[in-house]
Order: C-alpha cells, then sequence, then structure tokens
C-alpha cells in the first residue's frame, strides 16, 4: 500500500478554514493569502481522496463525514508538532526556511548572504528555489516558498513589498563591438537578453517599442555568465544593472545616430508569504540587500 503523507500547513489550513468559517478569514489568521489556503485544502483533498469542507457559492457550510473525522486527527497532530517544537527548539531558528530568487543572484549575491545565514541560524534549513520572476510569484501564492525575491523595474514608489536595492537600468555591449553599432538601411538592433518573463528583458524591448526602434533577438538565456559572454562577443546590446558592467564591457547611448532610450531603475524587491515575514526571513532579504550594495560599489568602480 502507498504510503501518504499529510502536510502541517495543509491541516492548519483546514482547522482555519472550519474553526473561523471561510477561507478568507483562515487566510488572514494564517497569514496567507485567500488562493493560498485554498489551495493547501485542495491538496489535502487530493492526498486523502476526499471532499472535507461542504461548499456552496462559495462559501463554507460546514465539513463532511470525513471531514470531521480529519479535523479530529488534524488538531491532535498539530498540538503534537507545536509541543515537539517547543520542547526541542526553544526559539524559531528551528526547522527551515523556503527561499525563492532569481537565478543569477546564486553567483554574485547569494555566497555573501549564505555565509551570514549559517553564522546566524546554523540549525535552521535553507530550501532554495531558483527561477523566473513570474515563477517565483507564482510559488510564493501557492505556499510552497516563505520568501520570493524578484526583480521589478520602474522609477516612482514601489506598488509592492520591500525594495532591497535599486540602481540604473543600462544599455551595455562589449567593447569591441560598440563603435560598430551603426545600422544599415532596415537593420533592427541586435539584443541579447533574459527569458521572457525577466524584468529587464520586458523593460528594454518596451522602451525600444516606445521608441519606434526595430530590434532583432540574437541571444537568450538564464544566466548572466552566459548573457556577459554573448553580449561580450558581439552577439548584441543588452540591458541590465549598472553594477553588472566588467572589463571588456561597456555603456551604449547610440545605435547609428539613434540615440538609444532611457530605461527605468531595476529593483529587486522582497515578497513575504506571511503578512510582515519571520525574522530569518527578514533578515535574510535584508543580507540579501547588503550583498547587493556591496556588488553596486563594485560596479561603480568599473564605470
Amino acid at each position: 500500500m502507498m504510503r501518504r503523507h499529510l502536510d502541517i500547513e495543509s491541516l492548519r489550513a483546514l482547522v482555519g478554514i472550519v474553526d473561523l468559517g471561510g477561507f478568507s478569514a483562515a487566510a488572514q489568521q494564517l497569514g496567507r493569502t485567500q488562493s493560498a489556503v485554498s489551495l493547501q485544502l485542495k491538496r489535502l483533498e487530493e492526498t486523502l481522496g476526499q471532499t472535507l469542507v461542504q461548499r456552496s457559492q462559495g462559501r463554507v457550510d460546514g465539513v463532511t463525514a470525513e471531514g470531521a473525522a480529519m479535523l479530529a486527527y488534524a488538531r491532535q497532530i498539530l498540538r503534537l508538532n507545536d509541543e515537539a517544537c517547543a520542547a526541542v527548539g526553544r526559539d524559531e531558528a528551528i526547522g527551515s526556511l523556503r527561499v525563492g530568487l532569481p537565478e543569477e543572484l546564486m553567483e554574485s549575491v547569494f555566497p555573501a548572504a549564505m555565509v551570514a545565514f549559517r553564522a546566524v541560524y546554523p540549525r535552521l534549513r535553507l530550501n532554495v528555489l531558483a527561477e523566473t520572476s513570474a515563477v517565483l510569484r507564482q510559488a510564493l501564492v501557492a505556499g510552497q516558498i516563505d520568501l520570493a525575491l524578484v526583480k521589478t523595474c520602474g522609477d516612482g514608489p514601489a506598488a509592492e513589498g520591500e525594495v532591497l536595492w535599486q540602481e540604473p537600468l543600462v544599455w551595455m555591449a562589449g567593447d569591441a563591438f560598440r563603435d560598430s553599432l551603426d545600422p544599415a538601411l532596415g537593420q533592427a538592433l541586435p539584443l541579447a537578453l533574459f527569458g521572457e518573463n525577466c524584468a529587464f528583458r520586458l523593460a528594454a524591448t518596451g522602451a525600444l517599442a516606445a521608441a519606434g526602434l526595430p530590434w532583432v533577438l540574437q541571444y537568450t538565456g538564464s544566466s548572466v555568465t552566459g548573457l556577459r559572454h554573448a553580449i561580450a562577443h558581439g552577439l548584441g546590446v543588452t540591458a541590465l544593472p549598472h553594477s553588472l558592467l566588467t572589463p571588456g564591457i561597456g555603456r551604449v547611448t547610440h545605435f547609428g545616430a539613434q540615440c538609444l532610450p532611457a530605461l527605468p531603475a531595476a529593483r529587486l524587491i522582497a515578497l513575504h508569504g506571511s503578512a510582515e515575514g519571520s525574522v530569518p526571513a527578514r533578515r535574510f532579504a535584508t543580507w540579501i540587500g547588503e550583498a547587493m550594495a556591496a556588488r553596486n560599489v563594485q560596479g561603480e568602480a568599473l564605470g
């Protein structure tokens, strides 16, 4: 017989939904979005192969017979879980922290944050999801991660989250090819960019569209290293944060006689699964911000 395992957070969702009489109130108590709580209940029902909560026109009308039985077990499991955590550890720094961040941060920013994290939380397990910002947002809503570090672009006040870092987004290309960027008749600007859902790519192509400048994609990838090699060897122009300038790669302002359009600021923001986020999650976000600031200083030295 195949073993099935119950998820603690899904059990908390079930108890909250029943005790508070709805998904919205349970989400508020648990510090999650309503859709995340709904998804947790759905996964629990799928695991058990039973409907646990009676619904009518989007409202909760009580529990099924199977739901009543599961509710009793859920209360016992949660009580034992909380008692075990209290008995073994005296603070919240035992367990796990699930973090999502853009893959390119793993190379230059994550190592410094990881050193600080291990020094302060040696018993806290860190689980990392490296993905695009769009995927990280979905994972946060689904309750799969506790903290999402996502890229955005903008010049005004941030619409969401905590801004950990902000700096200019600039056009850049390899030094050997910058002077040869002279469009022949009908030639489009060659670009080397990250994948379709990247905030930097959307900002770059949006600015070119607004300026009426045609472009053609000659390279797409997911790593900073690959993108740097692409532009260093003349595959195209890219739009990256100023701190990512390196020897052999410099800023570009014109495509022939045409000025390249201005770009919005690049930002990294922290989004938490709960209303305020746990102390380890907030501290990890702070360490990432500090590492980004250190990278900015290095980038400024390169000009």
